[in-house]
């Protein structure tokens, strides 16, 4: 089954440029020229990527993001013209992956899907199983996250941050390492986002910000996940 692509682009022709070379690809397009028709097609349909234009005629991109993420753990790109620079920052906080400029070039959208096909398509195949810390499951396979039991809903960018952390509890990661490992070559970033991320990721973890216990700050280096065994 082909994936299916929803893409919410205010202006028509680049909304027609895009969807006619993202249905060269084989993929399902799910056209939107508005945030609203973006929100009920999703409702229909879930759609595997969601590539939204910032600039709704009726709403910002972002607010589009952060309801399709509200029913899964959805991949984002969020398209950006120069001069949204802050506009990027909420992007993070409302749960945005990926940023491109606007207007967007196909060939580009085109690469970025694919990558993150690939990487659903290895995660859906693989075995990286379920990692246990302390009262934190991670689950590869369901892609959940549970503390004390309890889900947790995650991003998949949040979901990815801290599936690395996890990987090698009490090992301390960089800003650096940590972007080069989970956001990967994107200009956009900055070493502010792992920081915006850890603090979103201890929200919704519970942890304290002040005294945290699972995500602990090592200052002057980085981000390290508690091991149970310095307890």
């Amino acid at each position: 089954m082909s994936a299916s692509i929803l893409i919410a682009i205010g202006d028509d022709e680049e909304r027609l440029v895009l969807r006619r070379a993202l249905s060269r690809e084989g993929w399902s397009v799910l056209p939107a020229g508005t945030g609203r028709l973006a929100r009920e097609i999703a409702e229909k349909r879930l759609p595997d990527v969601v590539v939204v234009d910032n600039r709704l005629p009726d709403e910002r991109g972002f607010s589009v993001i952060s309801a399709v993420q509200q029913r899964a753990n959805v991949p984002s790109i969020a398209l950006l013209r120069d001069e949204d620079t802050m506009d990027r920052i909420v992007g993070i906080e409302l749960g945005a992956d990926y940023y491109m400029r606007s207007p967007a070039n196909p060939r580009e959208v085109i690469a970025r899907i694919k990558q993150i096909l690939r990487k659903r398509d290895r995660t859906g195949s693989g075995s990286p199983g379920r990692i246990t810390v302390g009262d934190l499951e991670i689950d590869m396979d369901r892609v959940e996250v549970r503390r004390e039991g309890r889900l947790v809903h995650l991003s998949p960018r949040e979901f990815k941050l801290l599936f690395t952390l996890a990987q090698s509890p009490g090992r301390v990661f960089s800003r650096e390492s940590l972007l080069r490992q989970v956001w990967g070559e994107d200009e956009y970033i900055d070493e502010r986002t792992v920081n915006v991320y850890v603090q979103r990721l201890r929200q919704k973890l519970g942890d304290d910000s002040h005294t945290p216990r699972v995500i602990e700050t090592v200052r002057g280096f980085g981000y390290r996940l508690a091991s149970p065994e310095e307890d």
